[in-house]
């Protein structure tokens, strides 16, 4: 029997500024797109999100915050870090297209050996 693949959401948070009225904004929209299944702002204004990394990246998750006018954190450690994050769902998403060659192993490919 095929044990069952259960694909885990990504958590992911960063830190917004903004007026109470369109922080409120931006999770009503984010809470009303079908791939972000949480969105949640505490009280020192850090976003949470738990979302499907198969069919939406992080950076247009901050493409929709941007748009609505609400500022996020952008400096230089938080571009690294929102880079691993979109390394990371990448990565994520790569490795559900592999298929495996026999007993649910993956293929040795000749360059890694």
């Amino acid at each position: 029997m095929k044990p069952t693949l259960v694909i885990e959401p990504h958590h992911r948070c960063c830190y917004v500024t903004g007026s109470a009225v369109s922080i409120e904004a931006m999770l009503a929209i984010l809470k009303a797109n079908q791939y972000i299944r949480s969105a949640k702002v505490s009280s020192s204004h850090k976003l949470q999100l738990i979302y499907d990394f198969r069919y939406i990246e992080f950076q247009q998750i901050l493409a929709i915050i941007s748009a609505i006018g609400v500022t996020y954190k952008d400096g230089f450690f938080q571009h690294l870090k929102y880079q691993l994050y979109s390394d990371a769902d990448l990565q994520a998403r790569d490795n559900l297209k592999i298929t495996p060659f026999c007993c649910d192993k993956v293929a040795i490919r000749r360059e890694n050996l």
